[in-house]
C-alpha cells in the first residue's frame, strides 16, 4: 500500500514538473493581458507567479527535464523579483515594458523546452517572433503585437498553440524560415507545415484573423 502512495505521489510530483514552464507562461501571459488594461498588477498576481518560480525543483532536474541552466534559472527569478519592486515606483507603460522584458527573458530560459512542446502540438500553431533588442518603434510595436496574439489565443479558448522567441537571442528559426523581421508571425499546421507568414505588419492581427476566417474549414 505504501509503495502505491509512493508511486502515485511520484507520478503526481513529476506531471507538476512537466508543467512547470507551461504554467509559469500562462501566468506571465495573463498578467501582460491584465497590465495592458488596467493601471498596475496587483499583488496577487505577482504572488502567483513567484509561487510557480520558487516551486522545489533540483538543479538536476532543471538540466535534464527542461534543459535550464540552475545559472540562468536563477537569474530569471533575481530579475522577476527587481521587477515587482520596480513595478511599484514606476509609470504603468513603463511598468509594461519592464515585464515584457521579462516574459522573454522567461521564453529564452525555457526556449528548447519551450520549442519541443510548441512543435509536437497536434494543433494549428502560431510562432511569434519579437525582440529583446531594437529600436524604440520595434519593441514597441513587439510589445504591443504580442499582447494582441495572446488576447486573439485567449478570446477562441486556446483553441490555438503559441510560441514567443526573441528573435535577439535566437535567431535560428527566423533564419530557417526566411522571416527576417520583427515582429514577425509564422502559423503551422498540426503537421508543423508553415501555412502563413506575416512581417513586420502594423495590421498583423487584423491580418492573422482575416486569415484564420478565411481558412475556419
Amino acid at each position: 500500500m505504501k509503495l502505491k502512495i509512493a508511486f502515485f505521489i511520484f507520478i503526481e510530483a513529476s506531471l507538476i514538473f512537466a508543467q512547470l514552464p507551461h504554467q509559469i507562461e500562462k501566468e506571465a501571459a495573463n498578467m501582460l493581458l491584465a497590465f495592458s488594461v488596467q493601471d498596475t498588477i496587483i499583488q496577487k498576481d505577482f504572488d502567483n507567479l513567484n509561487a510557480l518560480i520558487d516551486s522545489k525543483i533540483s538543479n538536476n532536474e532543471l538540466e535534464n527535464n527542461y534543459s535550464v541552466s540552475p545559472k540562468n534559472y536563477d537569474s530569471l527569478k533575481n530579475q522577476l523579483s527587481k521587477i515587482e519592486f520596480a513595478i511599484k515606483t514606476v509609470p504603468s507603460d513603463s511598468g509594461l515594458v519592464l515585464f515584457n522584458s521579462w516574459y522573454l527573458q522567461f521564453c529564452n530560459t525555457f526556449y528548447k523546452n519551450l520549442e519541443r512542446q510548441f512543435f509536437s502540438s497536434k494543433k494549428i500553431k502560431i510562432l511569434f517572433f519579437s525582440a529583446s533588442v531594437s529600436c524604440y518603434c520595434t519593441l514597441e510595436m513587439c510589445k504591443n503585437q504580442l499582447i494582441d496574439i495572446l488576447k486573439f489565443v485567449k478570446e477562441n479558448k486556446e483553441k490555438y498553440d503559441y510560441w514567443v522567441v526573441d528573435s535577439y537571442e535566437n535567431g535560428d528559426l527566423q533564419i530557417k524560415y526566411e522571416t527576417y523581421f520583427s515582429p514577425s508571425v509564422i502559423v503551422f499546421d498540426s503537421n508543423n507545415k508553415l501555412l502563413q507568414k506575416i512581417e513586420y505588419d502594423e495590421k498583423m492581427i487584423s491580418k492573422l484573423k482575416n486569415y484564420f476566417t478565411a481558412n475556419s474549414n
